[in-house]
């Protein structure tokens, strides 16, 4: 539930900052990461945010897996996710979309989980 809020507010402020910052358009950028490699990022992202909070239970983690990571399995650079980040902030209704995916996924994932445990319960 925790996780929800966080990208509730995540979306909410991401949103609130890219309606006040100008009028204008941003334009496409040429290297725009696509929406479906967009979404499978953000839920990594937040997958990876979630497990660091195990931390304490494997301290090399952050290590291993951190922003670098992501670039290097999606093949992109930090620009090309920050034009891509921008480009989609002022276009709500394809951002919306993604964020919506995003939360189906993780419900999914949630789901999942809660039957795994549910069986190692019985067992």
């Amino acid at each position: 539930m925790k996780l929800l809020h966080v990208f509730y507010a995540f979306t909410f402020c991401a949103l609130l900052l890219s309606s006040c910052s100008g009028t204008g358009s941003v334009e496409k950028p040429e290297n725009l990461i696509s929406e479906k490699k967009m979404e499978a990022i953000l839920y990594d992202a937040i997958m990876m945010e979630v497990m660091t909070t195990f931390s304490l239970k494997n301290p090399t983690f952050e290590a291993l897996m951190g922003k670098s990571y992501l670039y290097l399995k999606y093949k992109v650079d930090s620009v090309q996710l920050v034009e891509s980040e921008n480009y989609y902030a002022k276009n709500p209704r394809n951002y919306l979309k993604i964020h919506n995916n995003v939360l189906r996924r993780i419900e999914k994932a949630k789901d999942s989980f809660d039957r795994l445990g549910k069986k190692q319960k019985v067992n």
